[in-house]
């Protein structure tokens, strides 16, 4: 296996994405517990703090399972419709600009964050393979929270260079 340039673990995490009730103590044990904490949720969740589900790594990895037993759909719901508002705004930025390397920079932004969204909801609810890709804003952890807020805050530099630019206060760009 080892020879196709792949390790063995990385197999496990295809079958177990493929199968995730096969093997519910070993390999498809994280994955299980996330969809039961999720399911266990309900419409309103169970109340903040109140998780009666135990998901391994739930602080960073599996944070989505958390909103999802706590909150419940609508909570989930909520923190999706807030993502889905934070890339509007970016991409209307993008669409603002005049600078091409600026749109280039917000383009990689707004699809580093829209990928992370995506994957971490995605393996926490059962529809894509476990990764380890942090939820942008919400997980646990240094780096990843780092990186998004400088690209943010490119963006939002970018926003104020484009209006001072429209309104003729930059005059030496020009």
């Amino acid at each position: 296996m080892e020879k196709v340039g792949f390790q063995s673990y990385q197999f496990n995490r295809v079958d177990t994405w493929l199968h995730p009730s096969a093997d519910t103590t070993n390999q498809g044990y994280q994955l299980w517990q996330s969809m039961k904490a999720i399911g266990s949720g309900g419409i309103f969740g169970t109340g903040f703090d109140k998780s009666h589900v135990y998901v391994p790594v739930r602080e960073s990895d599996m944070i989505f399972s958390v909103i999802g037993e706590n909150f419940g759909f609508i909570g989930s719901c909520v923190l999706i419709f807030l993502y889905f508002l934070l890339i509007y705004q970016m991409i209307k930025v993008t669409f603002e600009t005049r600078n091409v390397f600026y749109a280039y920079i917000s383009t990689g932004v707004i699809m580093m964050i829209l990928f992370h969204v995506f994957e971490n909801v995605g393996m926490s609810i059962g529809l894509l393979p476990l990764t380890g890709i942090p939820l942008p804003f919400v997980s646990a952890g240094g780096s990843a929270l780092i990186g998004n807020m400088i690209g943010i805050g490119l963006i939002m530099s970018m926003q104020y260079h484009n209006k001072s630019y429209m309104f003729g206060e930059d005059k030496e760009f020009s």
